[in-house]
């Protein structure tokens, strides 16, 4: 017998513009405001995560918060203008982005939780700045700079140790749950992840916790009254760290009950497969029964691809399965969807679906992250030095006995891209200590300078967990002074799957001109 889902596996995010209110010339229609919805529906989104404008400036006809078009007469911006007019033609329907989203979503089975962003660095008479700021002006901000947002007005970011603030986001929050009938609510701390004075962040760790602890009680408060249950979900920083540097103790908020579900937010702008960093999230929010997601991003540093394929998704996902996560927190798909899309949006749900179908594993080179951000620790691309052994782990999710059992485990490929590989160099690899010969039939140049050794493995070498690449250069061809770079390793985990017949004619990368 199944089990009935208890929470949701996948949750979509979109953030109401850049794939929806942008995108909508005047005049608006009741089913253009409803369309976040019906794209996502026979899909395997459990649950939209909703965002309710940009900054302290909202898209719904909000009470306590300054609505798009207050204050503002003429606007420069194309896409903005748009906005404003989809808000000026909803107001004139006697209704709201917001509201036809929950009340459609309602109707077809698909909850919706708004996203409230807790931070803008706007200052007044910005067009993205609220009204408490706008009103009250510094009483209510930092005043003071923050070395680590070298490029932000960081001193008109609000104070949360001031009562005004954290007042003002409750009020909006209670407005969300009472008058909108909203099943949830997510606070996004990532926005603009800044909430104290650098020197006092680490005092104010408490304050935030029971702002938050008073999120919960609020939507207690407001469930009792109306007999519905309210979810309060957070959306952090996946590393612990991370989330302490801001003054965050997920930690505490998880195990006293303060949310109901977890997500990690990732930096990096490229997938990274194998990420492991935040599994002290999972574990706490297991410890307790409530959800945990992760939120990846969709780009590639690949020559073949700049986007994430299904492949990769299904590493990333198997990943998280492995790790004890309940589900992914995808968003920012290409828009409006296609077949690859929806494709994600199906498979990704179900992670029993693609236990046993092929699956990518990559490393992604390190990032350029802001100041405010922790350092990735990506090996690659990594320099080769003539004489010295380099070892790379590469995470490998997939639980492999059972498809052996079965023979339905096929050979992995290890494919290694160099930048300015020398062929006449002495270059020694093995992969979990079996020897990798380097031979010219597993030599290709797609591109001038680029190269990849591809390896046909034996499916008893690869393992769930880490898996070892060795890498050295014993000898280097003394008349080569250009640099070796390791710039890409990626598995490829393949089983006998239902195949259609390969076209004679595959596409293929065209070469450089």
């Amino acid at each position: 017998m199944v089990e009935p889902r208890v929470h949701p596996r996948l949750i979509y995010y979109s953030d109401a513009h850049h794939f929806h209110a942008k995108r909508l010339d005047p005049p608006v229609s009741q089913h253009r405001l409803q369309w976040p919805i019906h794209e996502l529906l026979g899909t395997g989104v459990e649950l939209l995560v909703f965002g309710l404008g940009f900054g302290d400036v909202y898209f719904h006809q909000t009470k306590y918060g300054r609505v798009v078009g207050d204050e503002q007469e003429v606007w420069p911006e194309f896409i903005n203008w748009r906005i404003m007019r989809m808000v000026k033609d909803a107001a004139e329907m006697g209704t709201d982005q917001v509201r036809e989203v929950i009340t459609r979503g309602r109707e077809t089975g698909l909850p919706v939780f708004p996203s409230l962003k807790l931070q803008d660095p706007a200052e007044p008479g910005d067009q993205r700045c609220g009204w408490l700021k706008w009103h009250r002006g510094q009483e209510v901000a930092h005043k003071v700079s923050n070395s680590r947002f070298p490029s932000h007005k960081t001193e008109w970011c609000l104070d949360y140790t001031n009562e005004l603030v954290r007042e003002e986001k409750l009020a909006l929050i209670r407005e969300l749950l009472e008058d909108y009938s909203t099943d949830g609510i997510e606070l996004d701390f990532m926005f603009f992840p800044l909430y104290f004075r650098e020197s006092e962040t680490e005092a104010n760790i408490d304050t935030m916790s029971r702002f938050v602890a008073d999120v919960k009680s609020l939507a207690n408060e407001i469930g009792h009254t109306q007999d519905r249950p309210i979810q309060v979900v957070a959306r952090v920083a996946h590393r612990r760290e991370e989330n302490l540097r801001m003054g965050l103790d997920v930690e505490s908020w998880i195990a006293n009950g303060s949310v109901d579900m977890i997500i990690g937010q990732i930096p990096n702008m490229l997938l990274d497969t194998g990420v492991t960093d935040g599994k002290w999230m999972a574990d706490s929010a297991n410890q307790v029964g409530i959800a945990s997601y992760l939120r990846p991003n969709r780009r590639l540093d690949d020559p073949r691809a700049s986007i994430a394929t299904a492949e990769m998704f299904r590493a990333f996902g198997q990943t998280l399965h492995w790790q004890g996560f309940t589900g992914m927190y995808l968003g920012y798909l290409p828009w409006p969807f296609a077949h690859e899309e929806y494709q994600l949006l199906r498979e990704m749900a179900y992670p029993e679906s693609f236990q046993r179908r092929n699956k990518r594993y990559i490393l992604p080179p390190t990032e350029a992250l802001q100041p405010y951000q922790m350092p990735d620790n990506h090996m690659i691309p990594l320099t080769l030095k003539e004489g010295e052994r380099e070892s790379l782990p590469i995470i490998v999710a997939d639980q492999f006995s059972s498809a052996r059992a079965d023979g339905e485990l096929r050979s992995p490929v290890l494919t290694l891209r160099f930048q300015s590989f020398c062929v006449e160099d002495d270059v020694q690899l093995d992969f979990n200590g079996t020897n990798l010969p380097v031979d010219r039939e597993n030599i290709y140049e797609p591109q001038r300078g680029t190269y990849w050794l591809r390896y046909i493995l034996d499916p008893n070498v690869i393992v769930q967990g880490e898996n070892i690449l060795n890498i050295e250069v014993a000898r280097m061809e003394p008349t080569a002074g250009f640099a070796r770079l390791l710039t890409g390793v990626e598995i490829n985990i393949r089983y006998t799957e239902f195949e259609r017949p390969e076209s004679l004619n595959p596409a293929t990368i065209p070469p450089p001109s």
